[in-house]
């Protein structure tokens, strides 16, 4: 009886997410738009950064004239 409860137990613990192959590329296709969305607010930031600076200078060359 305890082999038959240990074997029901370990049948279930091996049917997570991450056992079976779909599982597994729900995970990672999860992890990857995660660091797209990182990647899109870093490059965002960066993108203002440069307006900022672009105006700067546009500034800067009209004080000069």
């Amino acid at each position: 009886m305890k082999n038959l409860i240990l074997i029901g137990f370990l049948c279930l613990s091996a049917c997570g997410q991450s056992s079976s192959p779909d599982g597994r590329s729900q995970l990672r296709d999860t992890e990857i738009h995660k660091e797209i969305e990182a990647l899109k607010t870093q490059q965002n930031t960066i993108l203002d950064s440069i307006r900022s600076l672009d105006k700067q200078l546009k500034a800067l060359k009209q004080y000069k004239k």
